[in-house]
């Protein structure tokens, strides 16, 4: 495609949509910030890192017991290292990478389709109230939709442009892709069938298809060595990682059904995906309109001259969309984040499309959906909620007990259904707490955290409160809303 100079007046306005998008993303963000157990076991791994440990894998998922790469710690390293250990500091750094993922999506969507539709989706992307929550906690899927876009760009320089150089690029961000979420193997497809339209394309070209093959392995061999700890990992510990994902294709009753076909999902996943990121999580009518965005890109498929853009488009978000519907497990916001920038592509080319055909109501239509777009995301917008104080509750919370405790050694336990001890066990060890797990030894005060609304940690099952002992509380705190207690043996006669 042609190059399109940039004006004044496109400088302006991406400077202020990335400025805008880089306020959403930072405000407040110590108050919005997520800080639970995968966070805090997050940043006690980085810790270690920076002290001198290497890592070889990184964050285990959710589903299936596999282990993703360490490359996430690698990334997040340097923020926490000059944030002198304060957990906002890779946050921080995930909502500049969010905000270099709005700027990418103008600068691409403007090459492939112009200054129009570069801007609008870059403005939607910027105000999504799902890519905001997601680009100002430090979690691992969270960059995903970055390097997500950059493979994609990366691949499509090569088919279109002859560029194979960029080949090692997707080696690159293909690795790191895959180290933010296993989901991003729904890009393979894709970069796949590009990389043989490329190979057929030069095959008659003895140099050409020489120099593709030889940057294309060079790209395998970069994404090889950025994979390589987790091969390691595995050859240490009798191929667990890749057990586990044989057991995940393979009990198929639970997970994913391999035959699209059969497929009931289809439905409930693009009303979903519309509602997330079109609807500003707002569910009613998302089916009507993920079906009706289906359909119109799909007419101005057939009526646009240029169509390999939006062709690489729709096979970016089909194979993800597919990919999705085969799972049979819930699908979370953060599972598509590897489709974001396409979403937001998709919608912004149907607006522009909209206002250029002759109707006078099709344009009408145009600037109606994209003011009601704008308007349920900044009327539904997270900045609206109230802040969760997770990062300061927490540090408040072991503050207190590293004081009461006295400077003695203390057990701690957390009774809670939606989180785990690692954000309290990350500020004992960065203060230098006597903290003692049941398991290392039994001290003779345990001090309990209740962040469920009721609990009884005399005599409570979690293993942490049990293995102390035969217990009675001494004295209660409450920080937050959240209880604190402490205990101490009970003296059996």
């Amino acid at each position: 495609m042609e190059k399109i100079k940039i004006t004044r007046l496109e400088i302006i306005l991406i400077s202020l949509i990335t400025l805008l998008c880089l306020g959403l993303r930072l405000y407040k963000i110590d108050q919005y910030m997520t800080f639970l157990g995968d966070e805090g076991r997050d940043v006690r791994v980085v810790r270690n890192l920076l002290s001198g440990n290497l890592v070889f894998i990184g964050p285990q998922t959710s589903i299936g017991n596999m282990y993703l790469g360490p490359l996430y710690y690698y990334l997040i390293a340097p923020a926490l290292a000059l944030s002198g250990g304060n957990p906002v500091g890779p946050a921080v750094e995930v909502a500049f990478l969010g905000t270099l993922t709005v700027f990418l999506t103008w600068w691409f969507g403007r090459t492939w389709f112009g200054r129009s539709i570069g801007l609008i989706a870059a403005l939607l992307f910027s105000l999504s109230p799902v890519a905001i929550i997601y680009s100002r906690s430090s979690w691992n899927p969270n960059p995903m939709p970055l390097f997500a876009l950059l493979s994609i760009w990366g691949i499509w320089q090569v088919y279109r442009h002859q560029k194979f150089g960029y080949l090692s690029l997707v080696g690159i961000f293909m690795a790191f892709a895959l180290q933010m979420h296993y989901l991003g193997l729904l890009l393979l497809p894709v970069l796949g069938i590009y990389w043989l339209l490329t190979l057929k394309s030069t095959w008659s070209s003895k140099i050409e298809r020489l120099s593709l093959i030889r940057n294309s392995l060079f790209g395998i061999l970069v994404f090889l060595i950025l994979m390589s700890p987790l091969a390691l990992f595995d050859l240490k510990h009798d191929f667990m990682n890749l057990k586990a994902f044989q057991t995940f294709f393979s009990d198929r009753q639970t997970t994913i059904n391999l035959n699209p076909g059969r497929s009931d999902r289809f439905l409930p996943v693009l009303s979903q995906i519309t509602t997330d990121m079109v609807l500003s999580r707002q569910a009613q009518y998302a089916l009507v309109v993920g079906v009706t965005l289906i359909l119109l890109t799909l007419f101005f498929l057939i009526k646009t001259k240029k169509k390999a853009p939006l062709i690489l488009l729709l096979a970016w978000a089909t194979f993800g969309f597919l990919g999705l519907s085969v799972y049979k497990q819930h699908v979370y916001a953060h599972y598509y984040g590897f489709i974001y920038p396409a979403i937001y592509f998709l919608v912004a080319f149907i607006i522009v499309r909209l206002w250029q055909t002759s109707l006078l109501s099709a344009k009408f239509v145009s600037l109606a959906s994209l003011a009601i777009l704008i308007y349920l995301s900044l009327a539904f917008s997270p900045l609206k909620e109230i802040p969760n104080n997770q990062l300061t509750r927490t540090r408040e919370i072991t503050s207190l007990i590293i004081k009461e405790s006295g400077g003695k050694p203390f057990n701690f336990g957390l009774i809670a259904k939606q989180n785990y001890d690692e954000s309290y066990r990350y500020f004992f060890e960065l203060d230098g707490a006597k903290m003692f797990r049941g398991e290392e030894a039994i001290t003779d005060q345990l001090f309990v955290v209740c962040e469920d609304a009721t609990c009884q940690p005399e005599g409570s099952p979690t293993y942490q409160v049990a293995i102390f002992g035969p217990s009675k509380t001494q004295k209660q705190w409450q920080v937050g809303g959240i209880n604190i207690y402490r205990l101490t043996h009970t003296i059996i006669k």
